[in-house]
């Protein structure tokens, strides 16, 4: 019968090799469908956009300003804020 040390090993390396595993395929997954790409593009734009058009954050009210500009120029691009 194995000892509790070893079979505590055995379950910390199957626990590892499971979550790079499944890293792994999410990576991949994401390589493939090339979505996170376009969205990376257009959260990078649309921050881009926020802060032209409030440059300035003054007590909420520029922040929330920005809020909503980022947030409509995702929703046009047809994408969640």
């Amino acid at each position: 019968m194995l000892s509790t040390r070893t079979r505590s090993a055995l379950l910390v390396t199957a626990l590892s090799v499971a979550a790079l595993a499944l890293q792994a395929g999410t990576a991949d997954a994401a390589k493939k469908s090339g979505q996170p790409s376009k969205r990376d593009a257009m959260i990078e734009q649309c921050i881009a956009k926020a802060h032209a058009e409030a440059p300035v954050v003054v007590a909420d009210a520029s922040g929330n300003r920005r809020t909503e500009i980022y947030k409509n120029c995702m929703v046009q691009a047809g994408m969640r804020p």
